[in-house]
C-alpha cells in the first residue's frame, strides 16, 4: 500500500517523516515482522490548490483540518485540485471544523474562533462546502459531526 502525504511547511513535513518512522517501526514490532515491508510515506512539499500529480492517479484523497485556513476562492480551487487527482470510483474525506448549521446550539459563537488569528474561519463557517465538490462532478456520501468536527465524503 502505497501513501502520499503534502504539506507546504518543510517543517510539518519533517514531523510526518518521524511520526512515520515511529508508526512503521511500532508495527513491525507489534506483528512480529523480522522485515520491513512497510513502504515508508511519501511526503511532498505543495499547495494543496495547485497538486503535482497527474490526473486521476489516487484511489482516496483526504484533507484534515486544512479549509477554515483558507480563503474561499483557494477552498473552491483544492477541491477542484482533489476532484482532478481523484481516480474514477475513488473517494475524498474532508475533516475540519464544524460550520453554521452543523450543531445550532454553538452558532451564536461559532465566530468567536476569528479573535484567535483565524482570518478566514468565520467565511469558512458559512461556506457551502458539499456544492463546491458537487460543481466538480463529486456525489456527497457522508456527514459526519462529532464534537466541533465534521468529516464529509465524496465519491467520484
Amino acid at each position: 500500500t502505497e501513501c502520499t502525504a503534502i504539506d507546504l511547511s518543510p517543517f510539518y513535513l519533517d514531523a510526518a517523516r518521524e511520526n512515520d518512522a515511529y508508526w512503521r517501526k511500532t508495527r513491525r514490532e507489534a506483528e512480529s515482522l523480522g522485515r520491513d515491508d512497510l513502504a515508508p510515506l511519501r511526503l511532498v512539499q505543495a499547495q494543496a490548490e495547485n497538486l503535482p500529480f497527474d490526473d486521476e492517479s489516487f484511489d482516496a484523497v483526504v484533507c484534515v483540518y486544512l479549509y477554515h485556513e483558507l480563503p474561499r476562492e483557494v477552498r473552491s480551487r483544492v477541491s477542484s485540485e482533489m476532484a482532478r487527482v481523484l481516480k474514477p470510483n475513488g473517494m475524498v474525506v474532508l475533516t475540519d471544523s464544524i460550520q453554521r448549521g452543523d450543531r445550532p446550539s454553538l452558532d451564536a459563537n461559532i465566530g468567536k474562533f476569528e479573535d484567535m488569528n483565524e482570518p478566514y474561519y468565520v467565511d469558512y463557517t458559512q461556506d457551502d462546502l458539499v456544492e463546491q465538490f458537487v460543481k466538480e462532478g463529486l456525489t456527497p456520501v457522508t456527514k459526519i459531526v462529532a464534537s466541533t468536527t465534521k468529516s464529509l465524503s465524496f465519491a467520484k
